[in-house]
């Protein structure tokens, strides 16, 4: 009920006195309802109890995701970051894409970024790590194509060799250097696209392969031989042949999370409307309002599609995951009441993440979040930070976690001091409401007091599902101890789903 019924009678008595009387327990709108409830379709229903203490309800797993191989590879005065991710398709190896702070021996690896390649069998290294000095942690990314090679985009402003066929010396506002490695990690072609101005230099953040094509979007604006895209961000498509434009376009909003092909042979983009009223799409002249847009450009020509946009506070879209379908879900944070398309959800005053799927023609549909007390005396929060789709439409979603929030009708295993400073998890959404397989890392502190885990990235192809990560702590993956060495670990998994 929404509130006892001594207190209701007040209410009943005024509504007699007008003629009408509502029944206890409707509803026109979650406010209508009391403390933990909310209305759904009429009617006030009564939440989990929020009270922290692993109270979101659900059960916990019966078992966990089983782990192909598992690698973790560091140094006492080593910080690894992890950019991308991928798998061939034909041998199950893993392709990492990184950073390092400082020198790596084992590895023969300077600071700078890295290309490493790991055996789908056992996880071992194939060959030594390709390096670039002259990249860095969060402006470089990777995608495997079917043939094993791999595509990549990256922001230089030095002067870049790229092994001994290419070098590159970028202007002040620096450059985006494109192009494939070999399975050897072995440059086969690059490019270079000239950033417009120092403000508006050419970052990636995702990358991914269309076909045997570069699809890659970011911010900043350039020409990529198809005439300047203007513009705060950028969607390229470009031939994996040499780097040649296909098509490119420009969008005024300052955010964009991801590019991602679909089998219909579109492309999928999104982003977080900012800033508020900004004409994402300069060809359809949609206007993003606030929250979140996510829409579906032509594969020929880059044109829209379908566009969808929403209203209120997502501090956050994080990632795309794209279902065999069409159907393109949305993972990010927010706050406040939002709407996705003409779905409402009121997150309240605090952050909290989402999922959202939107249908082959951007349909939205429901969305779904942990259940958490992250101010509870005994708090429960979860965060989702990456996400991908397998070839059955499943999506996979990666994050952390402290205390033992719920998600769906899975009640995560409880991560508290001191033994548990810090988790991560992997769950698979089924898209029947239930988590079909869940694998969580609890992190134990270092015997220096660390504990916790950054740099999420995830892929998926029909035979495997690759996670990479940075890590610090102690942990026990499918029944093996990990001990990181240094102050961020790099953490790659490869899982078969």
């Amino acid at each position: 009920m929404a509130a006892p019924l001594r207190a209701l009678a007040p209410a009943l008595l005024a509504a007699v006195a007008l003629g009408c009387v509502k029944p206890a327990g409707s509803c026109n709108q979650t406010s209508d309802c009391g403390a933990n409830e909310t209305c759904e379709s009429g009617v006030c229903v009564r939440g989990p109890d929020l009270g922290g203490g692993g109270g979101g309800g659900g059960s916990l797993p019966a078992s966990y995701t089983p782990v192909s191989w598992f690698a973790l590879e560091g140094a006492p005065l080593a910080t690894f970051h992890a950019d991308s991710v991928g798998a061939d398709p034909a041998t199950g190896d893993v392709v990492v894409t990184g950073a390092i702070e400082s020198d790596f021996a084992p590895w023969g690896l300077p600071t700078g970024a890295f290309v490493t390649r790991l055996s789908g069998v056992d996880g071992s290294p194939r060959g030594a790590p390709a390096s670039f000095p002259t990249f860095s942690h969060g402006s470089f990314r990777t995608a495997v194509r079917a043939d094993g090679q791999v595509l990549f985009a990256a922001t230089a402003f030095d002067p870049t060799p790229l092994g001994t066929l290419f070098f590159f010396a970028p202007p002040p506002q620096g450059s985006l250097v494109v192009g494939l490695l070999d399975a050897a990690g072995d440059p086969v072609w690059a490019v270079t696209v000239d950033s417009a101005s120092a403000a508006a230099t050419l970052v990636p953040v995702a990358a991914s392969a269309r076909g045997s094509d570069l699809l890659v979007a970011g911010t900043g604006a350039g020409d990529f031989g198809c005439g300047p895209t203007g513009g705060a961000t950028f969607v390229a498509l470009l031939s994996g042949l040499d780097g040649s434009c296909l098509w490119s376009r420009g969008l005024a909003t300052r955010s964009i999370a991801d590019v991602e092909p679909r089998d219909q042979g579109d492309v999928a983009v999104g982003g977080v409307c900012a800033p508020t009223g900004a004409f994402f799409d300069p060809q359809g002249g949609t206007t993003c309002a606030s929250g979140l847009w996510v829409a579906a450009l032509s594969g020929a020509g880059g044109s829209t599609v379908w566009a969808t946009t929403g209203a209120g506070d997502v501090s956050a879209v994080r990632n795309l995951a794209v279902s065999p379908d069409g159907t393109v879900t949305a993972i990010g944070d927010a706050s406040g009441l939002v709407r996705f398309g003409a779905v409402a959800v009121d997150f309240g005053s605090l952050t909290g993440s989402f999922a959202i799927p939107f249908g082959p023609t951007g349909t939205p549909g429901t969305p779904v979040r942990p259940i958490e007390a992250p101010v509870a005396p005994e708090p429960d929060a979860a965060s989702f930070a990456s996400c991908a789709a397998d070839r059955l439409g499943r999506v996979w979603i990666a994050g952390r976690y402290v205390g033992q929030p719920t998600l769906l009708d899975t009640l995560f295993p409880a991560c508290r001091p001191p033994a548990c400073a810090a988790a991560t998890f992997l769950a698979r959404l089924d898209g029947n409401g239930k988590v079909g397989s869940f694998l969580p890392l609890p992190l134990a502190p270092t015997p220096g007091g660390e504990a916790y885990a950054d740099d999420f990235v995830l892929s998926a192809t029909a035979g495997t599902l690759a996670h990479a990560l940075q890590l610090t702590g102690e942990t026990t993956v499918g029944g093996t101890p990990w001990s990181s060495a240094g102050a961020g670990d790099l953490g790659v998994l490869r899982i078969v789903p």
